[in-house]
């Protein structure tokens, strides 16, 4: 974590400090609003509760965070640090990423809950207009809650989404 300047003595004034000085914003540089709530699911994220992929979500409105959301089992179910999701014991090199996740009794089942839908599920007020900060890209089923849900903007590390690009197949 980043510390403080000292208190106990001033900073230097551009004199004392000669033309080449550093700046207050270029010592302690404030990151992006993309990059701050990225860095919050990041956190996020390391509540989830799976074997695979760890994902978080932060669901923001006017710059406010209305809900956040990580991926793993219904509440009060075992989960697959638990050893309870089929999928979460196996390789990506048996089940393949997106892979058959949502079929019971196939051994890429999955149990748990995406992080976009427990955030949705969440929220503390509504969802219209507000944007998804997420660790990963969205599944197709994601994507689908995400634009139902009226979010208007999706930001992965590397990525976006507008709200046509929600459910725009094509990309």
């Amino acid at each position: 974590m980043t510390s403080l300047p000292p208190t106990t003595s001033s900073p230097a004034t551009h004199d004392e400090a000669g033309p080449h000085a550093l700046s207050d914003a270029d010592q302690w540089p404030v990151p992006s609003w993309d990059d701050y709530f990225l860095g919050i699911a990041q956190a996020v994220a390391a509540r989830a509760k799976c074997r695979r992929r760890r994902v978080g979500v932060v669901l923001t409105l006017d710059r406010r965070i209305i809900a956040t959301g990580y991926n793993g089992a219904a509440s009060g179910e075992p989960d697959c640090l638990e050893g309870a999701c089929p999928r979460g014991l196996l390789g990506y090199d048996v089940v393949p990423e997106l892979g058959d996740y949502d079929r019971p009794g196939t051994p890429g089942f999955c149990i748990a809950i995406h992080a976009e839908i427990n955030a949705l599920l969440f929220a503390t007020r509504d969802t219209k207009g507000a944007t998804a900060f997420i660790t990963d890209p969205p599944c197709p089923g994601c994507r689908k809650a995400l634009a139902a849900a009226g979010i208007e903007r999706v930001v992965w590390p590397g990525g976006c989404h507008d709200r046509a690009g929600l459910t725009d197949w094509s990309r």
